[in-house]
């Protein structure tokens, strides 16, 4: 008889049913509802003999960058964000790993407990510019002049810039370079306007 093993494949026998097969994987029945969440299935009482689901690693382990994680109850990705980055906002880079947007589906703000997600790493290539409009250049809290300004930089200054962000289109020019301080600039007043 085949045996339920956390992430392996488990083929469904005549007679089983979710809650018989948490207790073979986790030694704990009530641990059905990770099993139906990581396979799609609405209504864990409907499995059939033949049908292949997959067991998922149970984890309480934090989320650790370059390495996959198994959703639990209450988590969201900004909270797995959180804490594999210490930077909540980054949750977009761990719902746009292609594996993981096909097991979350289309909508980020529905994650199941038992979904395994990548948790990719983060390399930043930091790039330098040079200020070049000669009345210098502000640094904002979005990419848009309407947004708070932070700082400002005489012509000459070298700012180091992590991303390209697109924002306010400013004189045909909607590239602003995002730093690794948080702030945005735009970067059609520098040496490299496309970044």
């Amino acid at each position: 008889m085949a045996q339920a093993t956390p992430g392996s494949n488990y083929t469904v026998q005549q007679g089983d049913t979710l809650s018989g097969i948490a207790q073979q994987a986790y030694g704990d029945g009530n641990q059905y509802q990770v099993i139906a969440n990581a396979n799609h299935i609405s209504d864990p009482n409907l499995i059939q003999a033949g049908q292949v689901l997959f067991i998922p690693v149970l984890s309480s382990a934090s989320p650790t960058p370059g390495s996959n994680y198994t959703v639990q109850q209450g988590d969201t990705l900004s909270g797995i964000a959180q804490k594999a980055y210490g930077d909540g906002s980054q949750w977009q880079r761990i719902y746009d790993y292609p594996h993981n947007k096909q097991v979350i589906g289309p909508d980020p703000n529905h994650i199941h407990p038992g979904e395994v997600l990548f948790i990719p790493q983060i390399t930043q290539t930091n790039k330098n510019c040079t200020v070049t409009s000669p009345i210098g250049l502000n640094a904002r809290a979005a990419a848009t002049s309407q947004s708070a300004k932070v700082n400002s930089f005489s012509p000459g200054t070298v700012l180091s810039f992590f991303e390209v962000a697109i924002g306010e289109n400013v004189q045909g020019n909607p590239r602003w370079g995002h730093s690794n301080q948080g702030y945005y600039f735009w970067l059609g007043g520098t040496d490299h306007p496309n970044g």
